[in-house]
């Protein structure tokens, strides 16, 4: 058989008997490459007496496969399997400290949106979410495995995730179709280029449905389960659990969950843990990447990358609140606040997610149920991300972060861009702070500058170039440029761009 690098590697099997759901897995499959590589990869139950493994090859040639570790015969033990190069860039992870790239090195720019009980949905709205994230170009999308519970949400779901013994649920008995239904939502997002950010324990049951009074252990025994089925998918992301701190569950739990996961996923996806209110210690080895929610972090220039200096990893500001029409403070944005905050956070050198809380017919919110987007925002946040595709380098960093007042981010001497806030002023003279450390930009550099309208969704090249005259110990200059003229009163960030003399 052959297959394309990266993708899952899906094996079947028919055991003589059906086992309940454990600790340890009903079989594993160890493959091997050249015999240089060995990967093993815990199989899963799917029903009856079937079973499964997936497996997703990180490199090309002749693998064999071998089932170790069977708790119960199974119908065939071994094979092989011809990898080739195909178009998936592979699982997306942490590059130069602050930033993501596929496993190819194409780098990832994370433009997020958010529907948390996407999953429970029936057609046609659960299609019409992902023709709405993908027409939008958003590539990362949250959503709960759990089903959520209380407010703005109108209807229980047809399936749930476990079979409910004596009034508990039974982690031991998942529900084949349940977990095929998620497989195949993943496989949708990944057919329409779309990262899946799984949320895997739920904070919003609300003593609706009792899935947020499962035990550690239970909790391990669905947590093996679910990576057994969802890890050999090359876009899939972990985070633990949306607002984890309304759970109340104390931190050493989430701690060695998080270490669990860390463990048992082959694959390294990324993993975060998402807060409410109170912090979550990001510094955990385990925790790939921040997750925050935090609204004020990206209101003014100056703060969110606190966040980075304090973890030293890659933060993505995941809610920050949202573009909508209800009363409660959180989800009450306008279009061009969303707009505004999102571009701060980019000079941050950080990343944020997308979300709406206009109301839905069926008395719901799209970062509920999805559907149809309708806010202004999501055009001019694909925009945002078309501008970070061309950026030549793994991201955006902030050139002077403890003392410049612009608020500039970009690869040193290389690019630069710096965003003026909802309202430019009418000229800008040409100035370029100079962070440390970094390259130094030097007398006789020559710039072009793009004026980029964030809002209007333009960018206008100014006709003539720029170069240095005077390079001080924190700034460089252009002094016998005259100022460029501005669109003032816009949302205007400025692309300096090095170029040849």
């Amino acid at each position: 058989m052959s297959h394309e690098l990266y993708l899952p590697v899906e094996l079947v099997f028919e055991g003589s008997e059906g086992l309940p759901v454990a600790a340890r897995a009903p079989l594993s499959v160890r493959f091997r490459r050249d015999g240089s590589e060995d990967v093993t990869v815990p199989g899963f139950w799917d029903g009856g007496t079937t079973y499964r493994a997936r497996f997703a090859p990180q490199a090309v040639g002749e693998w064999t496969w071998q089932v170790v570790d069977a708790q119960t015969r199974v119908d065939v033990e071994s094979g092989s399997i011809t990898v080739a190069p195909g178009a998936s860039h592979g699982p997306v992870r942490v590059v130069h400290r602050f930033h993501f790239a596929h496993a190819d090195g194409t780098p990832f720019r994370p433009v997020g949106a958010t529907a948390y009980n996407w999953l429970h949905q029936e057609e046609p709205l659960f299609s019409q979410t992902v023709d709405a994230i993908a027409e939008a170009e958003f590539n990362k999308f949250r959503f709960m495995v759990f089903p959520q519970g209380g407010g703005y949400v109108e209807h229980e779901p047809a399936l749930m995730p476990f079979e409910k013994i004596d009034g508990r649920w039974d982690v031991t008995r998942p529900v084949p179709e349940f977990f095929q239904h998620l497989d195949r939502a993943v496989e949708v997002l990944g057919e329409r280029g779309i990262q899946a950010d799984v949320l895997i324990y739920n904070a919003y049951d609300r003593g609706q449905f009792g899935l947020d009074e499962l035990t550690e252990d239970e909790d391990a025994v669905y947590l093996r389960y679910l990576v057994a089925r969802l890890a050999a998918h090359p876009h899939v992301w972990w985070s633990l659990c949306n607002e984890f701190d309304q759970l109340e569950r104390p931190d050493e739990r989430w701690d060695r969950t998080g270490a669990l996961l860390s463990q048992i996923d082959p694959y390294e996806h990324l993993r975060s843990i998402h807060n409410w209110i109170e912090l979550y210690d990001n510094s955990q080895p385990w925790v790939t990447h921040a997750s925050v929610q935090n609204g004020s972090a990206t209101t003014e220039f100056g703060r969110a990358n606190l966040y980075r200096d304090v973890w030293g990893k890659p933060v993505v500001l995941d809610e920050i609140k949202y573009e909508g029409d209800i009363p409660e403070r959180w989800g009450n944005l306008d279009a061009r606040e969303l707009v505004d905050q999102f571009w701060i956070t980019t000079v941050a050198g950080c990343y944020a997610s997308h979300g709406e809380s206009f109301l839905t017919s069926s008395g719901s919110l799209h970062m509920v149920e999805g559907g149809p987007l309708k806010g202004e925002s999501p055009a001019r946040l694909a925009f945002l991300r078309g501008i970070l595709e061309e950026v030549d380098g793994p991201g955006l960093d902030p050139i002077d972060k403890w003392d410049d007042p612009a608020y500039v981010a970009g690869i040193p001497r290389q690019l630069y861009v710096q965003y003026l806030g909802r309202s430019a002023p009418s000229t800008w003279a040409f100035r370029l702070p100079i962070g440390v450390p970094g390259e130094r930009p030097e007398v006789g550099d020559v710039f072009a500058i793009d004026v980029i309208d964030t809002w209007n969704m333009t960018v206008t090249t100014v006709d003539r170039r720029f170069t240095l005259d005077d390079v001080q110990r924190n700034d460089a200059y252009d002094r016998a440029s005259a100022p460029i003229a501005l669109p003032v009163g816009e949302a205007i960030a400025l692309r300096i761009r090095r170029v040849e003399a």
